[in-house]
């Protein structure tokens, strides 16, 4: 008794559990956590440490170098990058792809660091590690409020903030663009030394009246009672009133008659953030990884509603980004193509095969479905484009399994009449060839789940979804199909209705046709092979010449302004100069279909999506997202800005892009050049950057180490120091007193806490003649000296900033072509770069980065598994046959779709991506599928001795032939939804699989009948002579 005897005896059971699946697959469908995308692991973490008055390359040699020297001592680690700038060093720490446990790498980081940490100089602050860098903000909002000072924005974001946190599944919530508050105590340098004042002589005055030092406690029998004394300062007029002494026996004074005391903002401001042109505080909220995203924003919803309700009017609280939008569009958008498809598919099979059989085939294609998602909420598997996509892509095996049982079903029970006999030979014939198909497709798979790289976490989930979905198909295939078969299909005799169907007739006649056509094809066997071989080449060339874009762009509705002015430039600046940009953004008779924007100065703002990495900060970068009404506005607007902001802001390095998927902007080619003379490899950048400047579209050149920076240079002549009785660190510490201001005591005012700050008028400040006349104080000295007294002063030229990479100093030059993607770019420019590289002094180099280096390291990870699921797949089809043959006839078909995935790029314009790698997947599954069933049925042919092994073979592939044909047109059909609206993602594995079917099957049709006379010796001239039989 074989397994569909089995599943007919005990239908009940059978059916049950079908049912119960079905229903519980449909009730997971609304209950599985639901993402845009994959998970994927952000296996970097960020080591920052300021050290402020020190110069990039003072951070390089005593900051960044130490440490970076510890993280090498950690075992896991792949790749070190820094950033070395005036007074802050960064560096990206990256572990390996193949590791997914990071907690121990990132324990171990923190312990490096902190043992380094003391051999940092005295300015630099303790290193801190982030290794929650790739946390995604799943909702951020702005608090903005016209009539508001920022002070109150920030009290409202805070109080925001702790209503939010009640939001089941929560993680975090950080608040973006705060600008620290200080008291500032300014006074002119004049005056100070008129009335004979030091700087230490108001810094104690101040401290001793601005004290929280407990005044001890009395003790009364059995109670405590504590002392407490007032002086901490409770408003700026209290800070006006402190005393200070003047002079040795002249009394003192308020310190509010010789100083101008307010509270106000860290200036120039560190960072800021806008809406709509608008100074915002940014609420980036993240949630748990096990929580659905759109559950999560509905119980979002609801809370943000209430606490709009308690903010004052005049105060506004909106959206920013709002991720449940997109996974909505991903998840309920790829839903839509599937329903389309199944529609689609049920179509087609019935007006093949008929009414009862095409429901009988049509039903386990939703029977499947649903029971792969059931199984994906037990093992605990997300809802996302990628395995719902997943569905589509398995279409054509899926139908596969059910035509060829159905198929054959009805045509010995055509033959038989007995029923019974019909079931016992499906399952028996069946059986094994459709479960080896099912597992070698599932073994084609294998290599993405296997893949060590973000591109392999990304579809992973594919090779998942295949191996539950044809497993499913193939047990409801082999069970729940020739059940449905035996109850419902009648013999042919006994079904009037399907005798007249044209489908019929028109599938004999083609029967016939393709009979006549495989006899001659066999007469001529060697001149077709060598045929069909030589024109795999053509399709070889067709899609090498394809344009190639390993990670396609998003769809997401929403513009990118990256905004970079000249090293040197104050994040005062940069906000003036974004602040213009965002005003020409929201005119809406120039962008209408433009809408909401957010801005960020001095850093990138939050990670809202995977895919895009924030900036680095600096003072003179931004960043501008532009919301959009849909992709056309996108591309619309993005040319457009790109012109507008070249006439109007030529002093300002812009670069307009829309939302991509994958590590980097897959439009941009990025190219270092390494070596440890910096100077020297400034040089070659610049040539880097002529090279791209020749190639015709290319626009956005842009070098990460900016332009030069002219410094002020003190040089302390040691000499005149001593006799002043004046140390370098006097020096020091005086100007950066005079220029930065020196903290006296703090300010409380209730739970904020921010420093009181002496500096001088902001006249003396931003005048760079009385550099000479910043007076030093020495400890010991009751009068200051000028600086000029004791010091020379030269203005030099030197880096703003830094990059290294593994320790070596690297300059990574970029560019964007507006035809041509990276992966084209990099054969064009080969030759130069080896031109360049001949000529490179030792130990420099030069190497292609970004996008070019993913994209090959992807495709090297993804291919990397391919000899043994290759080699697991030749040992199944050995076994199934016990021999060779068979399974090199099966293999050779395989190189086939090439030929028609060359074809349909071409034709459709569409690019090579990963996603047509994926498409060369799926379809060697179905042409392995259509070879074993074709093989199988043959050899039965053979077996039964009632013809020759010519005719055999003729007589087997015609009896495959409608099941394949069906199999090939309802996946088409299937796929036409995506190619007809062209979407983003599946657009090019769509057209892949839909052109390889089309040209792959007629081909494999006669190719596998061919190979297989050939390979067995058999006469196909006519004769009726014997091949070989095993």
């Amino acid at each position: 008794m074989n397994i569909s005897q089995l599943a007919f005896q005990y239908r009940p059971v059978i059916f049950f559990v079908s049912l119960v699946l079905m229903v519980f697959g449909a009730v997971s469908y609304f209950s599985l956590p639901a993402r845009e995308d994959p998970k994927i692991h952000i296996r970097e973490a960020i080591v920052t440490t300021s050290a402020p008055g020190l110069t990039a390359n003072r951070i390089e040699s005593l900051v960044t170098q130490p440490l970076e020297e510890a993280v090498l001592s950690i075992a896991g680690v792949d790749e070190i990058r820094s950033i070395s700038s005036d007074g802050q060093s960064i560096i990206y720490v990256k572990a390996y792809d193949r590791l997914t446990k990071l907690d121990q790498i990132w324990d171990e980081l923190e312990e490096e660091v902190h043992k380094a940490s003391s051999q940092l100089p005295k300015e630099a602050a303790k290193p801190s590690v982030n290794d929650s860098f790739g946390d995604v903000a799943v909702i951020t909002l702005a608090l903005t409020g016209n009539d508001f000072s920022l002070a109150e924005l920030d009290d409202f974001a805070a109080h925001s903030r702790q209503q939010l946190l009640t939001i089941p599944g929560t993680q975090k919530i950080d608040i973006i663009g705060r600008v620290p508050q200080r008291v500032f105590v300014e006074l002119s340098l004049s005056q100070m030394e008129t009335l004979g004042l030091s700087p230490s002589v108001i810094a104690k005055a101040i401290a001793s009246q601005n004290t929280l030092s407990p005044s001890g406690r009395i003790h009364i029998e059995d109670t405590t009672l504590a002392i407490s004394s007032s002086g901490e300062f409770a408003s700026i007029q209290d800070i006006r009133n402190v005393l200070i002494p003047i002079g040795n026996d002249a009394g003192s004074i308020a310190l509010g008659n010789i100083a101008d005391i307010s509270r106000g903002y860290v200036d120039p401001a560190p960072r800021r953030a806008y809406f709509n042109g608008k100074p915002a505080i940014v609420l980036s909220m993240m949630m748990q990884p096990e929580q659905s995203v759109l559950n999560y924003a509905r119980q979002a919803d609801k809370v943000i509603a209430d606490v709009k309700q308690s903010l004052p009017v005049g105060v506004n609280l909106d959206r920013i980004t709002w991720q449940a939008d997109q996974v909505e569009n991903a998840v309920y958008g790829v839903s839509a193509n599937v329903i389309q498809t199944l529609a689609i598919v049920l179509g087609v099979v019935i007006l093949f095969l008929g009414v009862k059989t095409g429901l009988i085939v049509g039903a386990i294609v939703p029977a499947v479905m649903l029971t792969t998602l059931a199984i994906m909420y037990f093992l605990d598997m997300t809802l996302e484009r990628m395995s719902l996509a997943t569905l589509v892509i398995a279409l054509g095996l899926l139908v596969d399994n059910g035509v060829v049982i159905a198929e054959n079903f009805k045509r010995t029970l055509a033959e038989t009449q007995d029923r019974a006999l019909a079931l016992k030979e499906t399952g028996s014939e069946l059986a094994l060839p459709l479960l080896s198909s099912s597992l070698t497709t599932i073994l084609v798979f294998l290599p993405l789940m296997m893949a060590e790289h973000p591109s392999g976490e990304y579809t992973r989930n594919i090779s998942l979804v295949i191996a539950i979905s044809l497993t499913v198909s193939w047990l409801l295939a082999m069970t729940v199909t020739p059940t449905l078969c035996y109850l419902f299909l009648p013999p042919p005799s006994l079904s009037p209705s399907d005798a007249p169907r044209p489908s019929l007739s028109l599938f004999n006649r083609i029967e016939g046709y393709y009979a006549v056509l495989l006899k001659a094809v066999l007469r001529h066997r060697l001149v077709f092979v060598i045929v069909m071989f030589a024109l795999l080449p053509a399709g070889g060339y067709l899609i090498k010449s394809t344009p190639a874009k390993f990670f396609p762009d998003s769809d997401r509705a929403q513009v990118l302004i990256y905004v970079n002015l000249p090293a040197g430039s104050s994040s005062q600046t940069t906000s003036a100069r974004i602040t213009e940009m965002m005003a020409m953004i929201q005119d809406k008779t120039r962008y209408p279909r433009l809408g909401d924007l957010a801005a960020y100065v001095g850093f990138g703002g939050p990670r809202f999506v995977l895919s895009l990495a924030p900036l680095d900060p600096a003072p003179n970068v931004g960043f501008i997202v532009v919301n959009a009404r849909n992709k056309q506005a996108v591309n619309e607007a993005i040319p457009r800005l790109r012109e507008s902001f070249r006439q109007r802001f030529d002093d300002v390095e812009t670069r307009v892009s829309g939302m991509f998927l994958g590590p980097s902007d897959p439009n941009v080619i990025q190219i270092q050049v390494k070596g440890p003379d910096k100077a020297y490899l400034v040089e070659q950048a610049k040539k880097l950057e002529h090279t791209l400047e020749d190639i015709p579209h290319t626009i956005d050149i842009w070098s990460n180490w900016y332009n030069p920076v002219n410094r002020v240079q003190v040089n302390i002549e040691q000499h005149l120091a001593r006799q002043a009785g004046v140390t370098p660190t006097d020096v020091s510490e005086s100007l950066a007193r005079f220029y930065n201001g020196q903290t006296l005591s703090a300010f409380r005012d209730n739970n904020d806490v921010f420093p009181i700050l002496l500096r001088v008028m902001e006249p003396e400040r931003r005048n760079p003649a009385r550099l000479k006349d910043v007076p030093i104080w020495s400890s010991g000295a009751d009068t200051p000296i000028p600086l000029a007294q004791v010091a020379t002063i030269d203005m030099v030229s030197d880096f703003s900033m830094i990059h290294r990479e593994d320790l070596e100093p690297t300059i990574t030059v970029e560019a964007r072509n507006l035809t041509m993607s990276p992966e084209d770019m990099a054969p064009i420019l080969q030759p130069q770069l080896d031109a360049l590289r001949a000529q490179l002094a030792p130990g420099h180099h030069i190497e292609f980065d970004g996008i070019v280096k993913d994209a090959k390291v992807g495709r090297a990870a993804i291919f990397a598994g391919f000899p043994l699921c290759i080699a697991l797949c030749l040992l199944l089809l050995v076994a199934q046959f016990n021999g060779y043959r068979r399974p090199i006839i099966i293999l050779l078909t395989i190189p086939l779709v090439i030929i028609g995935v060359g074809i349909g790029l071409t034709i459709m314009k569409a690019s090579f991506s990963f996603m047509v790698i994926l498409s060369l997947l799926a379809l060697a599954g179905i042409i392995v599928n259509n070879a074993i069933v074709m093989i199988e049925r043959i050899d039965i042919e053979r077996g039964l001795r009632n013809t020759s092994d010519r005719d055999a073979i003729i007589i087997a592939c015609s009896r495959r032939l409608r099941p394949i044909t069906i199999t090939t047109v309802t996946t088409i059909v299937g796929l036409m939804p995506l190619i007809i609206s062209k979407d983003v993602l599946f657009y090019g594995l769509s057209v892949s699989i839909a052109f390889g079917l089309i040209v792959g099957t007629i081909l494999t049709l006669v190719m596998t009948p061919v190979l297989y006379s050939w390979l067995f010796r058999i006469d196909t001239s006519g004769d009726e002579s014997e091949g070989e039989n095993t």
